[in-house]
C-alpha cells in the first residue's frame, strides 16, 4: 500500500474531511507502517474504543474547537483529576502545562494546577497526570474572551507533520475523538437503513447477523469485503483507503467499486438509477448491503452465493463459500489460491471482535429487515432507532410514528392500547427497555408507577442532578409527568439532539434535548441501571 504522509493527511483541513478521522490518527501513529493491503484494510477499522480517552470526569465538551480557540475547554473544578487521553511519553511537566507523545502525535494538557508526572515518564491512557487549575487564552480582536476563563483544563492535539521535529496544531477533528461513532443517527440494521456498530466491518457484520445468517456466515462474507474493498461503499479499485470515487466519476470505469467491488463499476450503479436511487444512497454502506443481501437470494451465479454461505458452519468456510461462489475473483477455482487464506484470516479477526457483541438476530429471514437492535442491551440505540431522528413529528397516531416503532409496540408492549399510546412518554420508554433486552420488567406505562419501580426494583442508581462524571447514553429521565432517554449525540445534522422521547397527547418518539436536569420547572431525576448488558455498538 502507497505510505501516504502526515503532511498530505493534515496539512489542510479539507483532506481531513476526505480521509476518516481514523484512518489518519492510525497512520498517523504508525498503526498501517508495514503492513500488506489486507491486514492494512482490516487493522484501519479494527479498534473498538475511542481513539481519545477523556481527559477529565466531564465527559462533555465545554469550550468547542474554533479557528480562533484551537483545542477543546473542559470546565471542571479547580483540583478536579486530569488523566492521559493517550499512551505515551511524557515530552514537558512544567509551567502548569504536560505533553506526552506517542510517534507523531502529542496532546498537550493547559492550566494544570498540580502535575504528578515527570518529564520522561512513561504513561497509560487514563492515567492520573494531575489536576486542572485555571487560566485564560486571552481576548480576540473585539475584547471577547478565547475559550473559558476561570477553572478548566484546556486540551489540544498537535503532530509532527514531516517527522523532522517540527510540531504544529491539527485542524479541528470532524468528530467527537472522544467517543464512538458519535455522528451515527441510528442504531441497528433495518429497512430504514439504519446501521449499529462502531465501524463499517462491526455495521457490515450486524447487518448480516440481524438479517439471518449466523455469526460465523456473516465474519465470511465481511472478511470478504475487506480483501476487497476495506468495506469503503465508495471505494474504486486500485485506489488508497479513504479515497471517495462517487458513482457519476465511475460509472463507466471498466474497474470494481464498492463495498464488494461490483465490477464494472456500472453493474450495480446503473440497475440502482433505473430504480430511482440517487446517486448518495448508492454510495452508502447502508443501501450497499440491502442491494448485496438480494443479489444473495436472486437468479443467475450470484445467486448461488447465498444458499452456499448459508450452509457454512465454520467462518473459514463462509469465507470460501463466499469468495467462490461471489466474488468469483481470478483464480477462485483453486481452493488453495493464496487469497483464501487472506480472507479467512480477515474473517477470523471479524469473528474475534465482534461476535461477543452481536444483536440478536433474525433467523427465519434472511431476505427482510432484522432485529433492529432486539435483545443488544443498548438502550440508547434501540432508542434511536424507534424514534424519528429530528423533531416535528406532531400528532398521536400510528401512521407519524415509524414503523419500526409501532411493530415494536405491538411485540414489547401493549400495542394499540390505551390513550393515545404511540405518542405516551411512558410507553415509549418501556418499549426500549424490553426490546433491547436491559430490562423486561420495565412497568408498561405511568411515568409514576415507573419511578417508583426505578427507586425499588434495586436495579437502578439515581442522581437529582447530573451524575458525577456527566450524563450516559442509555440514562432515564423521569420528572411530574414525564420521561425521557438520554442517548448522546445523534440526529439530523445541525439539530444539537441528544435525547429521544415522546410526549402525550402531543408528538410520536423523536429526537430532542436533554433539559431540566435536578432543576427548572421539570426537576426531573436521572436514573442509570446498575447492571445493563453488554451493548451491541
Amino acid at each position: 500500500m502507497p505510505k501516504i504522509s502526515p503532511l498530505q493527511l493534515l496539512g489542510a483541513a479539507g483532506l481531513v474531511l476526505i480521509l476518516p478521522l481514523v484512518i489518519v490518527l492510525l497512520m498517523l501513529l504508525g498503526v498501517l507502517g508495514g503492513l500488506d493491503s489486507a491486514e492494512a484494510q482490516c487493522a484501519q477499522h479494527a479498534e473498538d474504543k475511542p481513539l481519545m480517552g477523556w481527559p477529565t470526569d466531564r465527559h462533555e465538551i465545554d469550550g468547542d474547537w474554533t479557528f480562533v480557540h484551537q483545542g477543546y475547554d473542559f470546565k471542571v473544578d479547580e483540583n478536579a483529576k486530569v488523566y492521559a487521553s493517550q499512551d505515551g511519553k511524557v515530552v514537558m511537566a512544567k509551567d502548569n502545562e504536560v505533553r506526552i507523545r506517542l510517534e507523531s502525535v502529542e496532546t498537550r494538557y493547559k492550566f494544570m494546577k498540580t502535575i504528578s508526572v515527570s518529564n520522561g515518564a512513561e504513561v497509560k491512557r487514563g492515567d492520573q497526570i494531575g489536576t486542572a487549575g485555571t487560566g485564560s487564552e486571552g481576548s480576540d480582536t473585539e475584547g471577547a474572551p478565547i475559550g473559558i476563563t476561570g477553572a478548566h483544563l484546556h486540551w489540544e492535539m498537535w503532530a509532527d507533520q514531516e517527522s523532522n521535529n517540527e510540531w504544529s496544531i491539527v485542524p479541528k477533528p470532524e468528530e467527537n475523538i472522544f467517543e464512538l461513532d458519535p455522528k451515527s443517527g441510528s442504531g441497528c440494521s433495518c429497512v430504514d437503513g439504519n446501521l449499529s456498530g462502531a465501524n463499517n466491518q462491526q455495521k457490515a457484520f450486524n447487518f448480516f447477523v440481524q438479517n439471518g445468517f449466523s455469526k460465523e456466515q456473516a465474519a465470511g462474507i465481511v472478511g470478504n469485503m475487506i480483501a476487497e474493498s476495506g468495506v469503503e461503499p465508495a471505494r474504486l479499485q486500485n485506489t488508497d483507503p479513504g479515497v471517495v470515487s462517487p458513482p457519476d466519476k465511475v460509472v463507466n470505469s471498466p474497474l470494481g467499486w464498492g463495498i464488494v467491488q461490483w465490477t464494472p463499476a456500472g453493474k450495480m450503479i446503473n440497475p440502482s438509477r433505473d430504480a430511482g436511487v440517487p446517486d448518495e444512497k448508492i454510495a452508502s454502506l447502508g443501501y450497499q448491503l440491502e442491494y448485496l443481501q438480494k443479489q444473495l437470494f436472486g437468479g443467475g451465479l450470484d445467486g448461488q452465493a447465498g444458499p452456499a454461505v448459508k450452509a457454512a458452519k465454520t467462518v473459514e468456510q463462509a469465507a470460501y463459500e463466499f469468495g467462490d461462489k461471489f466474488e468469483r475473483f481470478g483464480g477462485h477455482e483453486d481452493p488453495n489460491h493464496p487469497t483464501y487464506a487472506d480472507r479467512k484470516a480477515n474473517a477470523r479477526h471479524v469473528f474475534d471482535q465482534f461476535a461477543g457483541s452481536a444483536p440478536a438476530g433474525n433467523a427465519q429471514n434472511a431476505s427482510a429487515g432484522g432485529g433492529c437492535g432486539e435483545g443488544s442491551g443498548n438502550i440508547a440505540e434501540v432508542a434511536k432507532n424507534l424514534a424519528w431522528p429530528e423533531d416535528g413529528h406532531d400528532g398521536v397516531d400510528a401512521s407519524i410514528a415509524k414503523k419500526e416503532y409501532v411493530d415494536a409496540m405491538e411485540k414489547f408492549n401493549d400495542g394499540s392500547s390505551g390513550l393515545d399510546p404511540y405518542s405516551d412518554c411512558g410507553r415509549f420508554v418501556a418499549t426500549v427497555m424490553h426490546m433491547s433486552g436491559a430490562d423486561k420488567d420495565y412497568p408498561n406505562v405511568g411515568t409514576g408507577v415507573q419511578k417508583t419501580y426505578l427507586e425499588s426494583s434495586g436495579k437502578y442508581d439515581w442522581w437529582h442532578g447530573e451524575p458525577p462524571g456527566g450524563m450516559k447514553p442509555g440514562d432515564i429521565l423521569n420528572g411530574p409527568g414525564h420521561t425521557y432517554l438520554y442517548v448522546g449525540p445523534w440526529g439530523a445534522e445541525g439539530g444539537g439532539y441528544n435525547a429521544a422521547s415522546a410526549s402525550l397527547h402531543g408528538h410520536v418518539p423523536e429526537a430532542g434535548h436533554l433539559y431540566d436536569v435536578g432543576g427548572g420547572s421539570g426537576n426531573f431525576t436521572v436514573y442509570r441501571l446498575k447492571n445493563a448488558p453488554q451493548p451491541a455498538s
